[in-house]
């Protein structure tokens, strides 16, 4: 039974001696798989392998992202009551442009901007009983409730006393841009 305690000793000391060296000394693997035949892996020749000591291939770039600010644009006939609006728009250029467009496609004959707006919510009001001479009101604000109020204590004042109502009101919003 010595002869068995003595041989595993051996045994375990021979392994525990592997283990050590391995631990402290470790060794690159170097495995390339694409050489030329005769030509030994480590050599310029040699393709990509997919590890070794080589530096690692760098990570993709990620795109950024930014918040993109938009307009819109009420554009007026100069010789009727017909009003063009436009919203998300990439320009103060664009929205006027659209808002000038969409004044013509509903019956306007001579459409000029008249208010832009940018990142920011508006409306426009006028009188609830039509009459000559009524002037449109626009506003803008942080909020619909906010460019409402706004225009209507302003509407009143610029229109002989007559009641206001919103006829229109949007917002425009952010929209996200990838570089």
């Amino acid at each position: 039974m010595a002869d068995t305690g003595e041989l595993m000793i051996q045994r375990a000391s021979k392994y525990l001696l592997m283990l050590a060296i391995a631990v402290a000394c470790p060794m690159p693997l170097l495995a390339q798989t694409a050489c030329p035949q005769g030509v030994g892996p480590g050599s310029a020749q040699c393709g990509p392998s997919g590890g070794g000591m080589g530096p690692a291939p760098s990570a993709p770039s990620q795109p950024t992202a930014r918040w993109q600010l938009t307009w819109g644009a009420f554009a007026k006939d100069t010789n009727g009551d017909v009003v063009g609006t436009s919203t998300g728009q990439r320009s103060k250029r664009a929205a006027r442009r659209a808002a000038v467009d969409r004044c013509t496609q509903m019956g306007g004959r001579s459409c000029k901007s008249v208010f832009e707006y940018r990142h920011q919510c508006a409306v426009a009001a006028e009188p609830i009983e039509q009459a000559d001479g009524v002037t449109i009101i626009f506003e803008r604000g942080p909020t619909i409730d906010a460019a409402s109020a706004s225009a209507l204590s302003i509407c009143p004042e610029q229109n002989g006393g007559r009641a206001c109502e919103i006829k229109f009101s949007n917002c425009t919003g952010p929209y996200l841009v990838y570089d």
